[in-house]
């Protein structure tokens, strides 16, 4: 599985590090987590569709 990171996501990592702001970081993992769920559960739509 393979998550592409945006410029903007770059940013906010950086960003996260250099304020060390742990709520955000939170937020910033669950946010790409949450578009690892999305592109694994297209993937098995995909599969189960036969496409």
């Amino acid at each position: 599985m393979v998550l592409t990171i945006s410029e903007q996501d770059l940013q906010r990592m950086k960003g996260v590090l250099l304020d060390q702001d742990r709520d955000e970081a939170l937020r910033l993992v669950r946010d790409l987590l949450r578009r690892l769920e999305i592109q694994s559960n297209q993937g098995l739509k995909s599969h189960l569709d036969g496409g």
